[in-house]
């Protein structure tokens, strides 16, 4: 009997193996199965997503993050993803995306080193918009100066504002000759007004969208990503120096009567952007660095007279509104809501810069 099934079980055995051989096995046949369901289950994905892919890009569906469309900002003090930046083609400008929003614009009477024109404070909604993720540099100023043969007001009048003690108008000075050690990677200085909207025009004419200076609103609203303290970081001016490059105590050893944050930031001018923590938005050097151009012509009582919506000052004297601080600034100046001037649009300096917004 044991003989019998012994043999029994060794024809199955063959039997098995020759179907297996000639592919007609259950379990060939199983393998089968399971590599076209497989198949048809990849199908499905990829139909599901072109459609979702259709549906987003559709005016009426979601809108995917792109120069047109807004994002969500990231995390605060991290960097935007990928898909919330763009590249420009011709410098290599990163914009960030700002989204659309309602803001208070201003400083409350109460604030550390407020001045008069920061008040009355005073709601402002404002378009969706992209910035400039860094200072413009000095590598993407010179791309713009060898493709177009601009001069600079520094090189055509031959001088500009230089500190060493005090500031003085001396000869010679320019964006490739700041007065201090700069490579590529720093904020362009010794910049006017009517430099910063030369770069901004030849990138409207030559690349993709409009761009020009923030206005005031909008450079208050993306510095202040979302925050209501008198900085994007806080309140205390000694945490200063893990976000931005300001008058610090690096600084004081070369000028020992400044007065200066109560840190170190290891620079005395201008520092590489992007060298310090970003703010919500995930822009760098709002505050510090170098001040930055607005569109706007100043106005002390701007905001008695501002609309509620996209509000600019086009109107008025030659003035114009400068924000955010430089490597000179004390305390008082390295504050979200706070205000400066320069007396014309041809002025310029050391510690003089600009950022860009496209449309």
């Amino acid at each position: 009997m044991k003989r019998w099934l012994a043999w029994i079980i060794l024809a199955a055995l063959v039997a098995a193996g020759i179907l297996f051989i000639q592919g007609k096995h259950p379990v060939r046949e199983w393998e089968s199965r399971g590599n076209r369901l497989v198949k048809r289950f990849s199908d499905a994905k990829n139909t599901v997503r072109k459609a979702l892919e259709r549906l987003l890009d559709s005016p009426t569906g979601g809108s995917k993050p792109s120069p047109e469309n807004p994002a969500a900002a990231p995390p605060d003090g991290e960097e935007p993803t990928a898909a919330m930046v763009w590249t420009e083609p011709l410098t290599g400008m990163r914009f960030v995306r700002i989204p659309a929003g309602c803001f208070r614009m201003g400083s409350d009477a109460g604030e550390a080193g407020r001045d008069r024109d920061e008040g009355p404070m005073h709601e402002v909604c404002l378009d969706g918009f992209w910035m400039s993720q860094y200072e413009v540099t000095r590598g993407q100023f010179r791309t713009f100066v060898e493709q177009t043969g601009y001069v600079t007001d520094a090189e055509r009048e031959g001088f500009s504002w230089v500190y060493d003690g005090r500031w003085e108008k001396k000869p010679g000075y320019s964006w490739h000759r700041p007065g201090f050690a700069q490579d590529d990677r720093h904020p362009v200085v010794h910049v006017s007004l009517n430099d910063a909207q030369a770069m901004a025009r030849w990138l409207t004419e030559r690349s993709k969208g409009e761009f020009r200076l923030p206005t005031e609103a909008e450079w208050e609203y993306a510095c202040r990503a979302g925050t209501l303290s008198a900085r994007f970081w806080g309140e205390d001016p000694k945490d200063a120096c893990t976000f931005a490059n300001v008058a610090d105590e690096t600084a004081r050893k070369r000028y020992p009567v400044w007065e200066t944050h109560p840190c170190a930031d290891g620079f005395v001018f201008t520092a590489p952007v992007g060298s310090f923590r970003p703010n919500g938005f995930g822009l760098h050097d709002m505050l510090g660095n170098v001040w930055e151009w607005c569109a706007d012509i100043y106005d002390p009582d701007a905001y008695r007279k501002h609309s509620g919506k996209n509000p600019v000052v086009e109107k008025g004297g030659t003035a114009r509104v400068v924000r955010g601080g430089s490597w000179y600034s004390r305390p008082r100046y390295v504050r979200s809501a706070g205000r400066d001037q320069l007396s014309r649009p041809d002025r310029r300096s050391q510690d003089q810069g600009f950022r860009l917004i496209r449309r």
